[in-house]
């Protein structure tokens, strides 16, 4: 995406701060000289603490540790960068700048601290977030095209200054701060419903769960793989409960799996209108599943799965199966067999709850499972 206009800045913005906030990698894209390192430091504004690492002046034991003997053993001492996000009592960012510049032993020494927050025997703090910021590398000084496994564990997003941005901060010395939240009111709750339609699409569309680009340059940005599906639920429920707009979450989507497959998402998403999942574990009667789309019935019957388990108990559990045999017998075994699985389980079944007759719509498949239950 091309940045023009300010709102659109201040978009990518509030996605960058989205992705520092829930503390998942981000990478910024864009040509030298744009603002991305002030943008990340921005943070510092408010009580975050940044340490910027400037990748072409790193070998790769600035992540992997150095090898040290102490007392006959061998440990691997951190850097110092690590070693003050660690005793850092507060939200912390490390900045990697100028990431296109990673040659590929120093991507591979990186992988570790983005995903496990581990640099070299030093374990960072749960509080740390990673942002990297690279140019284009036919624009990069000695550019490297990244690795596929460096660039799935990123949030991929465009940079641009646009002339409106910079004309007003150069007259008026003041430029818009990265915004930073902690975890909104609500959140677990909108992420459990978002894993729910991503669990719906990918059954329906299940050739997009991981598809590793063929061409070199693609490779090094978005595409779909299930660590980037779940950044993407994450960061739409994080959006969705700061009441960011529907761009930034577009861009967030896209930044994690790729433009075309978050289109694709995103409208398959708009074209759901589910029923309240409560609404049909007080009542499994509630609303008839008769002609309803196949893709529709699952991710409706997952919705109840998951309300379920947020609040366990023998007749939310009794009620739950109810749907879902009410939803085989009148749309269709299929799309209802994996959630009445999962409800069948003996760790998901609460003590003593009492197993509807109308079950026995499942019975060829729940034979099949082994869980078959006996009914009065």
């Amino acid at each position: 995406m091309t940045i023009r206009t300010r709102h659109e800045y201040e978009n990518a913005l509030q996605a960058l701060g989205i992705c520092v906030s829930a503390r998942i990698p981000a990478l910024l894209w864009g040509n030298p000289g744009e603002g991305k390192t002030a943008a990340v430091e921005s943070a510092s504004s408010s009580g975050w603490h940044v340490e910027t690492v400037i990748i072409t002046h790193s070998e790769p034991s600035d992540f992997a540790g150095l090898p040290v003997i102490t007392d006959g053993s061998v440990s691997l001492a951190p850097p110092a960068w690590a070693a003050r996000l660690a005793d850092h009592d507060g939200p912390s960012i490390a900045f990697f700048d100028e990431f296109s510049t990673a040659s590929p032993s120093l991507q591979a020494a990186a992988l570790r601290p983005l995903t496990h927050y581990e640099v070299g025997s030093l374990q960072l703090p749960p509080t740390v977030s990673f942002v990297a910021a690279a140019n284009p590398a036919d624009v990069a000084a000695a550019g490297w095209e990244l690795a596929a496994p460096t660039a799935s564990r990123f949030v991929h997003l465009d940079w641009a200054m646009p002339y409106e941005v910079y004309s007003e901060g150069l007259v008026t010395g003041a430029w818009p701060t990265m915004p930073v939240y902690s975890e909104p009111d609500g959140y677990q709750r909108i992420l459990a419903d978002e894993l729910v339609l991503v669990s719906g699409f990918l059954r329906v569309r299940e050739s997009q769960l991981s598809v590793i680009p063929k061409n070199a340059e693609q490779r090094g940005r978005a595409f779909p793989t299930p660590r980037t599906w779940d950044y993407a639920a994450r960061l739409s429920a994080f959006a969705q409960a700061v009441d960011a707009g529907a761009d930034v979450r577009r861009l967030l989507i896209a930044g994690c799996i790729g433009g075309a497959v978050a289109h694709e998402y995103l409208t398959w998403v708009n074209n759901q209108d589910l029923p309240d999942p409560e609404l049909l574990l007080g009542d499994p009667t509630a609303i008839s599943f008769a002609g309803m789309r196949a893709d529709r019935v699952f991710v409706t019957l997952q919705s109840v799965l998951g309300a379920f388990s947020r609040q366990p108990t023998a007749a939310r559990w009794s009620n739950a199966v109810d749907v879902c045999a009410r939803a085989a017998s009148q749309a269709g075994v299929d799309p209802a067999v994996p959630v009445v699985r999962s409800l069948m389980r003996p760790a998901t079944r609460p003590k003593g709850a009492a197993v509807p007759a109308s079950i026995k719509v499942f019975a060829p498949a729940l034979a099949l499972a082994g869980l078959l239950p006996k009914v009065p």
